[in-house]
């Protein structure tokens, strides 16, 4: 008997040698989003398999649209991150290269394990997202999901504009589903994704947490502002990157000016990311005359009104929303936040073409509707989305921001323009649109 015991002894040691060893790692992107990842190693056959919380994609999907999804090959695997490939070695340091799945997507991967750091990255359509990690001793959870998600709730019954939400159907099955799921989530991609697949029947969006980012550093962009001349006389501005501060706006100013261009055209086709200060900015600087656009409303001047407020009273009860300190991030607290217009001592005389879209949406479709209705610029394109529901991020914790729909817009009249759209002066669509106003400049 003792003989036997030792020989299986034996064989479970080889076993474990030559087969299969299992390791976990906390591994961060460039953004700060954290994945729990268990690392299977099969030293037979120099392959490894890595995977996020096993099953979780099902958990979320439920195990009937999983299984259909799979079978119409859209989705692969039950992990939200599942990479496998091939492994090597060389001296101390274990190196992996595969394939990194992630919902229906795959990526290139490679990854290289030297004592207890991860360096490894993936690449999305020739960018490279660099991967770096520490292991840890378990699948514990990297962060209390949890309790995040239960602050993230709280939040919403007190911040998010529209009370009916949280009493929609809708609204009570997605609570339901994220209470059950909420103590399994185990790391960043996890969160992510619960809120992403369980939020899309929400009828508002977005819900969603993410890292924090520090309210008074706009995200760092390449090329700080989106502006070049098309052709002699005639530039373009970019929505995505208008300027954020009146700084950014008087050095455009000074090169639309040295240009002498006479026709300006502000691209907001699939916009939804302009800031209401840089729309206020910008249409300093393109209006003849000052004016009062609208209000921003929240959820607090609701709770404490029953009437939109008048123009006429817009300074006694709001600041205005280019004032410095909005740059907090923090509208939310206050009742609400007003458009006003000053022209810029130098401003832009020529003629003004604004693009829309569909897509065109919050801030982006706000600043249509002023330059359509105050005949600061010809509206060209598709009429757009109705969603004029602004965003902003609450903080949740030291690390967590809550995303969500806290404020909306409405005109001097004390009308909303949410599920309206704006339509254009001159419908057009594709290669149409530029070929239009080429040919009426």
């Amino acid at each position: 008997m003792v003989s036997c015991r030792f020989l299986f002894f034996i064989v479970l040691f080889f076993q474990s040698y030559n087969g299969s060893s299992q390791t976990f790692w906390k591994v961060e992107n460039e953004h700060g989003d954290e994945i729990l990842l268990t690392i299977e190693l099969n030293k037979s056959k120099n392959t490894f398999e890595a995977f996020s919380r096993k099953d979780a994609l099902k958990d979320l999907a439920g195990t009937f649209t999983y299984s259909l999804a799979k079978a119409a090959g859209k989705l692969k695997y039950p992990e939200i991150v599942f990479i496998d490939g091939k492994t090597s070695t060389k001296n101390d340091t274990l190196f992996l290269s595969g394939n990194f799945n992630y919902f229906d997507k795959q990526f290139l991967f490679s990854a290289s394990l030297t004592d207890n750091r991860f360096d490894g990255e993936y690449v999305e359509r020739g960018r490279v997202h660099p991967l770096t990690g520490i292991k840890v001793p378990d699948q514990k959870p990297i962060k209390d999901y949890s309790s995040m998600v239960s602050s993230a709730f709280s939040i919403a019954e007190r911040s998010l504009i529209n009370v009916v939400w949280l009493r929609s159907d809708e609204w009570l099955e997605f609570k339901k589903k994220l209470n059950e799921l909420k103590v399994k989530i185990s790391d960043d991609y996890e969160l992510a994704a619960t809120y992403f697949w369980l939020g899309k029947k929400l009828p508002f969006s977005p819900f969603e947490i993410s890292k924090s980012r520090p309210f008074n550093k706009p995200a760092r962009r390449k090329n700080r502002v989106g502006f070049r001349e098309i052709k002699p006389n005639t530039a373009l501005l970019e929505g995505n990157s208008l300027p954020q501060n009146q700084k950014e706006m008087d050095s455009i100013a000074g090169i639309v000016d040295k240009m002498g261009c006479r026709n300006l055209i502000i691209d907001l086709r699939g916009n939804s990311r302009v800031n209401p200060i840089a729309a206020n900015i910008l249409v300093n600087y393109l209006s003849d005359r000052p004016f009062d656009a609208g209000v921003y409303l929240t959820r607090k001047w609701y709770e404490g009104n029953a009437d939109i407020s008048k123009v006429t009273d817009y300074p006694k009860l709001f600041k205005r929303i280019i004032e410095p300190d909005n740059s907090s991030g923090e509208v939310y607290k206050e009742c609400g936040r007003y458009m006003t217009i000053v022209p810029a001592a130098k401003r832009f005389q020529g003629k003004v073409f604004v693009l829309i879209n569909s897509k065109t949406s919050r801030v982006s479709e706000i600043l249509a509707f002023v330059m359509k209705n105050r005949k600061i610029g010809n509206l060209v394109g598709q009429k757009s989305a109705g969603q004029t529901y602004q965003t902003e991020n609450i903080r949740i914790n030291t690390e967590y921001d809550l995303i969500l729909p806290d404020c909306d817009f409405y005109t001097v009249e004390g009308k909303s323009l949410n599920g309206i759209g704006i339509e254009p002066d001159i419908e057009k669509s594709g290669d149409e649109i530029m070929k239009y106003i080429l040919s009426v400049i």
